[in-house]
């Protein structure tokens, strides 16, 4: 699905998303750079033939694939670089706090062995990445292409999810994972890792970025406006509130 000249959206599952690809994949985002292509997260990798098949319908393959950069190590969002990786032959990025868990497939730190059987299948895997993972800091920048990325870490949602802000097509766009959706909203769970201060605070920084396009890891996607939802969410936490949980799990 092209979303604008040079962003598409390639997995996106049928449970909090647009039904693309397999039913528990995250929106997974790729960038054509004019020098390859990278994907912002992996999806699940279950039934991975489906988001193949949406690759190449856009006219790419898998060799095409420069980079897998992954928002944070949920299963939904990191399960599939390994497979991406060892066909792709490429690098894949996370945050540096959460790297090793995701390169080694750590089911505890990543949360996954008590959603088995309840999000996820009761004999699903988290593939180790052939190649290792490389960790990314706080405002780190990747260039590819003709595309500059910056990394912004928040923690909140998980250990230290991360987002990435760059321009694409004459907007200013923010690849949010699952820190923060259309709307203001975010998803807050019942894991070891939450943190509610440093998610706000950060939160603060991120509306300040005046941000067009919002390319979150659920559910829609803004392609103008994109600061306002984000506004929405700093606004919350500002007064001290929390900002209202994605519509998928109320």
């Amino acid at each position: 699905m092209r979303l604008t000249e040079n962003i598409y959206l390639v997995a996106s599952g049928w449970q909090w998303g647009f039904g693309l690809t397999d039913a528990i994949d995250c929106n997974v985002y790729m960038i054509n750079t004019g020098d390859g292509c990278v994907l912002i997260d992996a999806g699940a990798g279950l039934a991975a033939e489906k988001m193949d098949a949406v690759i190449e319908s856009e006219g790419f393959h898998l060799a095409d694939i420069k980079a897998v950069i992954l928002t944070h190590y949920h299963g939904d969002h990191a399960c599939g670089a390994a497979r991406i990786q060892g066909a792709a032959e490429c690098p894949v990025y996370a945050p540096a706090k959460e790297a090793e868990a995701i390169a080694c497939g750590d089911e505890e730190a990543t949360s996954l062995a008590g959603a088995k059987g309840v999000i996820y299948p009761a004999d699903f895997q988290y593939p180790q990445c052939p190649y290792g993972v490389t960790g990314l800091e706080d405002r780190e920048e990747l260039q590819f292409g003709n595309v500059t990325m910056k990394m912004f870490m928040i923690p909140g949602h998980s250990l230290c999810d991360m987002v990435i802000s760059t321009v694409i097509d004459g907007k200013k766009c923010l690849f949010s994972g699952d820190a923060v959706f259309s709307g203001g909203q975010i998803m807050l769970q019942s894991l070891y890792d939450v943190q509610l201060y440093p998610y706000g605070e950060i939160m603060q920084e991120l509306s300040e970025l005046e941000t067009d396009a919002l390319f979150p890891g659920h559910g829609i996607f803004c392609l103008e406006h994109g600061n306002d939802s984000i506004k929405k969410a700093a606004d919350k936490f500002a007064v001290g509130l929390i900002p209202p949980q994605l519509y998928y799990f109320v």
